[in-house]
């Protein structure tokens, strides 16, 4: 207000007081006496004795917010604004009422375009943190750079608001997004495990630490992560998603004993197909390959359109040495779904693998590869029978672009490490095999690699 240094001054005896000060603080009285249409009105009135008064219109557009009122709300925040560019309370009003309709997707202003509200919002409050002391402010900002996608912004504000509340689960959630979103993994990890140091019981942040360990591949991590996560909420559907990390890092014996206690438990979710699904593979990876049929059996017999038992079965098949009866499987797959990529990616390398009916292993790989782009299994599947037809120049793409993808894959690594030695680039080729050896060693013949790498030195 405009002479803000003297005491309000109240009404005189028979006549009413011309201090805007005394209707201000009238009209915070009358609101906090839940008297809001008077409240309103003592504001409006300290308006026409100081209409210059930012502070004055500040505080109504806060009324009208807080009565959920935005367009008056915001009405009054211009007006304020337009007396002063930094009032803050106006500010965070204006700010708080874009974000709203940005996010109910409104618009508050006959032709507005609410898609550009969340950057208005974004301004308001940027200009009303300028002194940076409001954590509560850090907050809603960190929040609205999140949805913006501009995590890097949201990760320090979101940090000062997680130091602050130690324990609290949400701000160290959104800031283990933030990080995450802004590259920092292991940063997000440490975040969520500092949760768990004051909030041990937190099931949400267990949950996240297994899903970022999982976009990471550190399967071992994740599975260990769904683990701790399950002993907190023993009803909780995990299962798939733990064995699965299981089988991915190579516990095959954990991931079958976990599956078949969920199995046995009569949950409901020890109905899901899928259960039978790693069940069959897990036993399959353990090479109980009589075990893994008859699982792969039963959950065809239960679910004799779940073409995830046929595509186990033409893998427990292969592992017998009946290539027949495999190739009958996926043949059968892909007469019910000719795009069923995955069928026909495991018939094409098959194929390729031994070397036959390459021309049809390309031409089925290629159509795996049109319906997914950017699958590496695929690309390395399809770079593979290139490589067996003795075609070098087509095989280096799709082999150069999985092995890029899928460096910890050794299989993918051992193709790589062929195709470059037949590029007679042998220093690329002992790199390869390198990292094959030290991969996920899943269906390499580690002394065949080393002796190719000894081979490949000789000729450096």
């Amino acid at each position: 207000m405009t002479a803000s240094g003297a005491a309000a001054q109240p009404a005189q005896p028979g006549g009413a007081s011309t201090d805007p000060r005394y209707y201000f603080l009238l009209g915070c009285h009358l609101e906090n006496n839940g008297r809001i249409d008077d409240a309103i009105a003592a504001h409006k009135r300290a308006i026409e004795l100081d209409p210059k008064s930012a502070e004055i219109r500040a505080e109504l557009a806060g009324l009208y917010a807080r009565q959920n009122n935005a367009h008056e709300a915001v009405k009054q925040a211009d007006a304020a604004l337009t007396l002063d560019a930094k009032n803050s309370d106006a500010l965070r009003v204006l700010g708080m009422a874009y974000a709203e309709y940005a996010e109910r997707n409104l618009p508050l202003r006959p032709g507005d375009k609410p898609a550009t509200y969340q950057q208005q919002a974004i301004a308001a409050f940027e200009k009303a943190r300028a002194d940076g002391s409001d954590i509560g402010l850090d907050f809603v900002l960190g929040q609205l750079y999140l949805k913006a996608g501009e995590f890097a912004k949201a990760v320090p504000l979101l940090q000062r608001v997680a130091d602050t509340q130690p324990g609290a689960i949400e701000p160290a959630v959104l800031l283990s997004t933030a990080q995450e979103s802004a590259g920092q993994p292991d940063a997000a990890v440490a975040t969520l495990e500092a949760l768990l140091r004051e909030n041990p019981g937190s099931y949400r942040a267990q949950i996240r630490i297994a899903e970022i360990r999982e976009q990471q591949e550190q399967w071992s991590a994740a599975a260990d992560a769904y683990g701790r996560a399950q002993a907190m909420n023993a009803r909780a559907p995990l299962t798939s998603r733990r064995a699965v990390a299981l089988l991915s890092a190579g516990r095959a014996a954990e991931a079958r004993d976990v599956v078949q206690a969920t199995l046995a438990s009569g949950r409901p979710d020890a109905k899901e197909p899928v259960l039978l699904y790693l069940l069959a593979e897990s036993q399959r990876v353990l090479k109980d390959l009589e075990a893994a049929q008859a699982t792969a059996q039963k959950l065809l017999a239960a679910n004799p359109a779940d073409a995830r038992g046929l595509h186990v079965m033409s893998l427990i098949l292969q592992d017998k040495g009946d290539t027949k009866g495999a190739e009958r499987t996926l043949r059968d797959i892909l007469a019910r779904d000719p795009l069923d990529a995955n069928a026909l990616n495991s018939l094409g390398y098959m194929f390729a693998e031994r070397g036959e009916q390459l021309d049809e292993a390309i031409s089925l790989l290629q159509r795996a590869v049109k319906i997914e782009p950017e699958n590496p299994s695929y690309l390395d599947s399809l770079g593979w029978a290139y490589l067996q037809q003795g075609k070098v120049d087509l095989a280096d793409r799709p082999l150069t672009e999985a092995a890029d993808k899928l460096r910890k894959n050794s299989v993918v690594q051992d193709h790589l490490g062929d195709l470059r030695y037949k590029q007679q680039r042998y220093s690329e080729a002992v790199q390869a095999w390198e990292r094959a050896l030290a991969g996920d060693g899943q269906s390499i013949d580690r002394a065949k690699i080393e002796k190719k790498m000894r081979e490949a030195r000789g000729r450096k």
